[in-house]
């Protein structure tokens, strides 16, 4: 987009009027090709033959406003206040173009987190907010500034969740507006914006996220736990898998029976790669974990093959918890916590096996969880008040 500053003589030729003009290409009107420009006008005029002082004057005053109020927006531009479209493509429905990208975008690369199956949920579920605030007729000529910092407040002030109704966390905001944000940026990646980004990171707020305090299940209140309780006895099996294996959701969802190999002793361990990762790891299976898996049937059959990961279900455990006596707002990602935490304990503070087990990259990571436990604190104070007796 180029901006210019242009003058327009009034009728007797002694003012000239400031205009500026913005030039954003060329548009299809009627099928003829046209300069798409918009004018504005700055409410300011220049004598054609200042005379005196007060008119010389005048016209430097205005000429210092002039370039200031030019500059101001050529700044303005280059950070990406404004969007410059290619006019053929204006037709191209955005939402039907985002679903679309999403899904070639989403083709399981592990050496690209944002490429992952995993997260095509997490687009989709974005688009569904967008389309909440505003429809689905917008093509990709409607992306502007406004529209950007406008989705961005709908998400942190009206969206809510589909599972309850209740308000979205805040790291949950910031996916789904960086989603929304891929998008557009693959729109200029493509050649179907033109310019700069409409609406950088920098210049939209959203709301510090806020870490969820992490729980986990000891081994006792494991022991009281039966799946059969549960409203959704598959997703609690599931569920109490992955709290003897450290799985997520996304790992169990994948996990085929060729993943589950045999030792020669006859032990059954798993070897595979986790979505988050990017090499094969091996995780041993103990009989308690086996015992969730049901009979195995051909290799390339889901192990869990009536497991579907939804938030809804995570209200499903809360209660089955409840109902155990187990007073804790637990989701299903808390049972990878749990494995790692429970790992770390019987292991006397092993981080080096509970990383190996967990498939972590940095065992700062898997180190992370022993702020869980409250092992060995109440040792160390008495430790404490003993010194200083």
């Amino acid at each position: 987009m180029k901006i210019s500053l242009q003058k327009k003589l009034n009728k007797d030729k002694t003012k000239a009027y400031l205009i500026l003009c913005k030039y954003k290409g060329n548009k299809i009107v009627n099928g003829k090709t046209k300069a798409d420009r918009v004018r504005e006008s700055l409410g300011l005029f220049l004598w054609v033959n200042p005379k005196g002082i007060k008119q010389k004057q005048h016209n430097k005053e205005v000429e210092l406003k002039a370039d200031f109020r030019l500059k101001k927006i050529q700044t303005e531009f280059e950070s990406g206040l404004y969007n410059v479209y290619n006019p053929e493509n204006r037709k191209i429905n955005f939402t039907d173009y985002w679903l679309e990208w999403a899904d070639d975008h989403c083709t399981g690369d592990q050496t690209d987190t944002t490429k992952n199956r995993s997260n095509f949920s997490q687009f989709k579920t974005s688009l569904k907010h967008f389309k909440a605030f505003t429809g689905d007729q917008l093509t990709i000529g409607d992306i502007d500034y406004n529209l950007c910092d406008g989705f961005a407040k709908y998400l942190s002030k009206q969206a809510v969740k589909y599972s309850d109704g209740s308000k979205l966390a805040t790291s949950t905001i910031n996916t789904f507006y960086k989603k929304f944000d891929l998008v557009v940026w693959s729109l200029f990646n493509k050649e179907l914006l033109i310019g700069t980004h409409p609406a950088p990171r920098k210049l939209i707020t959203l709301p510090k996220i806020i870490e969820k305090k992490p729980e986990y299940l000891s081994i006792d209140e494991l022991k009281r736990l039966d799946y059969n309780e549960c409203d959704n006895p598959q997703y609690a099996k599931a569920f109490m898998f992955a709290c003897y294996t450290g799985l997520r959701s996304s790992d169990i969802t994948t996990l085929k029976w060729g993943d589950v190999r045999f030792k020669e002793d006859g032990s059954q361990y798993l070897y595979f790669a986790m979505e988050k990762g990017d090499k094969p790891i091996v995780v041993p299976l103990s009989q308690q974990a086996l015992k969730y898996m049901g009979e195995r049937t051909e290799d390339s059959d889901r192990a869990f093959p009536y497991f579907t990961y939804h938030g809804n279900n995570n209200n499903r455990l809360y209660y089955w918890l409840k109902l155990s006596g187990i007073n804790k707002k637990i989701t299903f990602h808390d049972s990878r916590s749990s494995f790692i935490t429970n790992t770390i304990l019987l292991t006397n503070g092993n981080v080096e096996v509970a990383q190996r087990l967990s498939g972590h990259k940095d065992i700062r990571t898997t180190a992370g969880y022993n702020k869980l436990t409250d092992e060995g604190k109440d040792e160390a104070i008495s430790l404490f008040d003993k010194a200083l007796q």
